[in-house]
């Protein structure tokens, strides 16, 4: 196995991920958890949106090692342990934000 990663392992990496676009409020970390206002989106929507010029913010929620493993390029690792502490989400709350992780979905 070498270090880099085909492109056809990466369209598979993303079939078997499991991606949830959220728009992130300024009372979110104050809310209760809410299902509402999220939106499930395919491997194929992600392309189409990491190709278009919205400026979307792809966020893997495993450890870091999992991450370090394998993830999408371009993504950034905010565990989900630490979502509710960290300072890397966008200042511009207008910026979608999509999480994921691996899935059998």
């Amino acid at each position: 196995m070498t270090g880099t990663t085909s492109p056809n392992r990466i369209l598979v990496a993303l079939l078997l991920l499991s991606l949830l676009m959220l728009p992130w409020s300024a009372h979110a970390a104050e809310a209760e958890p809410s299902l509402e206002g999220y939106k499930e989106i395919s491997a194929f929507e992600l392309k189409q949106l990491a190709d278009s010029d919205q400026q979307a913010l792809i966020i893997n929620v495993l450890s870091a090692i999992e991450y370090d493993s394998q993830h999408i390029p371009g993504s950034i690792n905010i565990p989900i342990i630490n979502m509710k502490n960290t300072s890397r989400l966008p200042r511009d709350k207008n910026t979608p934000l999509v999480f994921y992780c691996l899935s059998d979905r």
